[in-house]
């Protein structure tokens, strides 16, 4: 059953495969070569955007459109690669590579072919600030290009600007500063197409974003509310925390759809944002795995990385940008030897047969196979599209179904146990009545405690069957338990039919307890012989001696509660009334009657006229001082 679940996500990297085997590659962009990128042979209808990569070339510490003024007149020209830093370039003077402040303009010249549409241009980022030029005209830019910290203002937005339709060489540049992060220079590649077509690149690519984050933070919220709803279990607080941290960083990257949105707040801010969000969602991860599979991972290394990514979280929220992003590298190293080992520590739980590890190792694999596939598909080695997006979903689903399924596991033994509970609760009402319960305010069994106690006004049923000494010597032991249970099974659901319950069985007695009236004990006295009419019928079919049996009731004030010690309790009647209803019930036998009750009882009747009385006088009882009015009942 396990590995059927998983089927769905193999499939899926299967399909990958397939494509990848099967597709042909797609035609490759052409690269720009020394400053100058041909598009003579690219027909942006039929062939799509085109990415401004390759040789550009780029002067340091020259602003070339919008102050060529500043700067030495003849600064060296250098070729370099687009996209990159420009902290990879050698010998740039005052240039160091550790801490790359300062400016640059990048060059490129494009010669397009003949084209009937109307292009765009797409812009993603650079670092800090830039300005794009076109033939000398400023056509987009983000945040404010400078020559020192003062004058530069970095920020981080994508930009999509149509350019018209150029049959023309054109010139395109990029001014660039950089006085916040440790890297500068054009890090994003720059796009060109139909406008239809960036247009639809831009919708395709929102609309992936916007629908992964509406996805991970319905799983964040839900997981929350598991979480609110069972605290004990950790995995749904730190399920939904990395959710959270993985639906910050989507707002603040790719469209950047919160810096659009808040478009003056501080570029740190967001770029903290952007840093804070991917180091705190690997511990958050660790956290959540350690919680679903408790000591499978070592507690050294957990320690380890959660410690290294608490220390970078830190520096980053109390460092200036130059700094904190030099900590990019290390986690990055820190990132690779946790993947590696958390894939050891799932392919272990799938060996051992760890519930739902083959669901989550597949979730990392499709991950994985993903962020494989985008980096192909990139170099153009692949013809499959980018998948990144949806592997990312794949995996935060798979983990989300993997903590469901725990949940419902989880629910369903608490189902169990709830009917196992109801199960222990129904056998012990056997041993405990429910009304016995109730009247000390009690649900179930399992608040029962010594010495808890009530008194209630009540009417108190003995019963007796007479001579049972002769009868039990004429039966075997197992006779015995026959007739006994045989006889109680008669007797027990009158009482209860009539408002009663079996406080207790005496042997061959019955002592039974009515909470409302009188009357409803006397009614249950009455069909009791009865039903021993019947039963003495039914005996003298069979040629078994007929029996007897005496009934005493009484209604008085009574303590119920629980007695004993902690490790043995009992739940008993505490009363003198007890006592005069059992010394009632022993008279039958002097005066030969069935049934007798206590003057209170006669005297607490709603309805005497249903029977006839007889009054037998005050009787002196046995360990009473005072006499006690009896009453015979006729019929």
């Amino acid at each position: 059953m396990k590995s059927l679940k998983v089927i769905p996500f193999f499939l899926f990297l299967v399909l990958i495969l397939f494509s990848c085997r099967n597709k042909t590659s797609p035609k490759i962009s052409p690269l720009a070569e020394n400053g100058v990128l041909d598009l003579r042979d690219w027909n942006f209808a039929e062939d799509g955007i085109v990415k401004l990569d390759g040789e550009w070339k780029f002067q340091w510490m020259k602003l070339a459109v919008s102050r060529p003024d500043l700067g030495p007149k003849d600064a060296q020209t250098h070729v370099v690669n687009i996209p990159g830093n420009w902290n990879q370039i050698p010998k740039l003077e005052g240039m160091n590579p550790l801490m790359a402040f300062g400016y640059g303009t990048y060059t490129l010249k494009i010669i397009p072919g003949q084209n009937q549409r109307r292009l765009m241009m797409h812009f993603q980022g650079a670092g800090t600030a830039a300005s794009i030029y076109l033939d000398g005209k400023k056509i987009m830019g983000n945040g404010v290009v400078g020559p020192d910290e003062n004058s530069s203002r970095p920020q981080y937005l994508p930009l999509y600007v149509s350019i018209g339709q150029p049959n023309k060489e054109i010139l395109l540049q990029v001014e660039i500063s950089n006085f916040d992060h440790y890297k500068g220079g054009l890090w994003e590649s720059l796009r060109m197409g139909t406008e239809a077509d960036l247009l639809n690149f831009r919708d395709n690519s929102s609309f992936s974003e916007m629908f992964l984050f509406g996805s991970i933070i319905i799983m964040a919220l839900y997981h929350f509310g598991l979480y609110s709803l069972r605290r004990r279990d950790m995995t749904g607080l730190f399920f939904g925390a990395f959710c959270a941290s993985i639906c910050l960083r989507i707002f603040v990257t790719g469209e950047r759809f919160l810096i659009q949105k808040f478009p003056h707040l501080p570029w740190e801010f967001f770029n903290k944002l952007e840093y804070i969000s991917f180091y705190l969602a690997v511990p958050f991860f660790i956290y959540y795995l350690d919680a679903l599979y408790p000591h499978s991972f070592s507690t050294k290394l957990k320690k380890f990385f959660i410690g290294f990514n608490i220390i970078v979280s830190a520096i980053v929220v109390l460092a200036p940008a130059s700094i904190y992003t030099h900590t990019l590298i290390p986690f990055q190293v820190c990132l690779i030897f946790a993947i590696f080992w958390i894939f050891f520590v799932l392919v272990r739980l799938v060996r051992n047969g760890a519930e739902g590890s083959l669901m989550a190792i597949a979730g990392m694999i499709a991950l994985t196979a993903a962020a494989i596939n985008d980096s192909l598909y990139s170099q153009a080695v692949v013809n499959t599209g980018y998948y990144l997006p949806l592997g990312l979903f794949v995996f935060i689903f798979v983990q989300s179904y993997l903590l469901s399924f725990r949940f419902s596991q989880a629910f369903l033994y608490i189902e169990r146990l709830s009917d196992n509970l109801l199960e222990v609760n129904k056998a012990y009402s056997r041993f405990v009545p429910l009304a016995f319960l109730k009247f000390l305010n009690k649900s179930d069994i399992t608040e029962i405690g010594l010495g808890d106690q009530v008194q209630r006004e009540m009417t108190i049923l003995f019963s007796d069957i007479r001579s049972f000494t002769q009868l039990s010597e004429k039966m075997t032991p197992k006779d015995n338990f026959d007739f006994l249970n045989s006889y109680m099974r008669k007797m027990g659901p009158i009482i209860r039919k009539h408002g009663g319950f079996v406080d207790k069985y005496l042997g061959d007695g019955i002592m039974a307890l009515f909470p409302n009236l009188p009357d409803q004990a006397l009614d249950a006295a009455m069909e009791m012989l009865r039903e021993l009419e019947s039963l003495n019928q039914s005996r003298a079919d069979r040629h078994y001696e007929p029996i007897q049996i005496g009934i005493g009731l009484h209604t008085g004030t009574l303590m119920l509660g629980t007695i004993g010690e902690e490790e043995r309790m009992d739940g008993t009647v505490i009363s003198d009334a007890v006592n005069l209803a059992s010394r009632i019930e022993g008279l039958t036998k002097e005066f030969h009657a069935n049934l007798l009750l206590s003057e209170s009882t006669y005297r607490k009747l709603k309805n005497r006229r249903k029977y006839s009385f007889k009054k037998l006088g005050k009787v002196k009882v046995k360990g009473k001082s005072k006499s006690s009015e009896v009453y015979e009942v006729l019929g």
